[in-house]
């Protein structure tokens, strides 16, 4: 059970008659009558801890707050259980690094780090499919492909890899697993191309989910005009806790279209509200074309004649973002 629809599945859920159960957990709170993260109602066997940053600032005052909920998590894994730490991820090192003494669980780190005990190397974004070889412990473990694109993804691949490995599932199922998956809706799925421009909806909305989505459409088109339209709407991107980490985020995109922030004024109930105008300031100052329109419409109509054959248009947001996505292919196709 994830929180989007798997496209293989056709829901977000799948029942089989195995004895596992596979949920995607997160820090953020329950219920509005619950105010502890999801993921503490879980007794994991098996813990994937990827990556910890701040997040959530409707949530959480700063990241000390959430490496504390992230401790907690480590601390449910049972001692005949798997602790897979995302090695890349300095703050996960940092609070592993506190907790080893009170860790009893087997704990395997794998990224792309050299430090990690399983990692991805060769990587390979020029084909159909993204190609990759797993090392364990500096030896060669097996090969493997996806449809899946980006560095992150590649992380995501080999902490999966190394979970199906601790339930002693044969390299050869893991591959073909790896192979046939199609990704989860939203998750740089393109929803349409029409006159050879691609149209791609990503529910990326942290600052971290932008730069690493454009890094992987800038390495899947690398010859192409990469075109990254925002709409700050989770309450976190609303708010200018993170004002300077999207400057830096779309730095991966030849232009920039940010839309006006959803709900100021619930937003400014909760704190300073992004400020759009110097974030496109910013932007633009690294030599790039950028500007804030305020809303869906108003993009549709100041894209529709810029749009150009072999243009990537990456449209990130966490809502439906006003049909957006399917305005731009209307305007395309008449």
């Amino acid at each position: 059970m994830v929180g989007g629809v798997v496209q293989n599945f056709g829901s977000s859920f799948h029942v089989t008659d195995s004895d596992y159960f596979i949920i995607e957990g997160d820090e953020y709170d329950t219920a509005y009558f619950d105010k502890k993260p999801k993921f503490m109602h879980y007794l994991p066997e098996i813990a994937i801890v990827g990556n910890i940053e701040f997040d959530h600032a409707d949530i959480y005052r700063d990241l000390h707050e959430i490496e504390f909920a992230f401790s907690r998590l480590m601390n449910l894994v049972p001692a005949n259980g798997r602790l897979i730490l995302g090695w890349d991820s300095e703050v996960v090192r940092a609070v592993a690094g506190e907790m080893m003494g009170r860790l009893y669980t087997l704990i395997e780190t794998y990224g792309l780090w050299e430090e990690a005990k399983w990692q991805a190397r060769d990587l390979d974004f020029s084909g159909e499919l993204t190609k990759f070889s797993v090392y364990k412990e500096g030896e060669k473990w097996a090969e493997f492909e996806t449809p899946l694109i980006g560095d992150f993804n590649v992380r995501n691949c080999l902490a999966v890899i190394v979970a199906a490995d601790a339930w002693q599932i044969p390299v050869e199922k893991i591959q073909e697993a790896l192979r046939t998956f199609k990704s989860v809706k939203r998750r740089m799925e393109v929803r349409g191309i029409e006159r050879g421009v691609t149209v791609i909806d990503d529910f990326a909305h942290h600052p971290t989910a932008v730069e690493e989505t454009l890094k992987a459409l800038r390495a899947k088109y690398a010859s192409q005009r990469l075109i990254a339209v925002f709409e700050p709407r989770s309450w976190s991107s609303r708010l200018a806790v993170f004002q300077e980490h999207y400057a830096r985020a779309f730095g991966y995109a030849d232009y920039v279209v940010i839309a006006g922030v959803y709900d100021t004024v619930k937003a400014g109930a909760i704190g300073e509200v992004l400020d759009t105008e110097k974030l496109v300031a910013d932007i633009a100052a690294k030599e790039k074309t950028a500007l804030s329109l305020p809303n869906a419409d108003a993009i549709v109509a100041h894209l529709a004649p810029e749009m150009k054959d072999g243009d990537i248009i990456a449209i990130m947001s966490n809502g439906g973002f006003g049909g957006i996505h399917d305005k731009l292919l209307d305007v395309l196709k008449s």
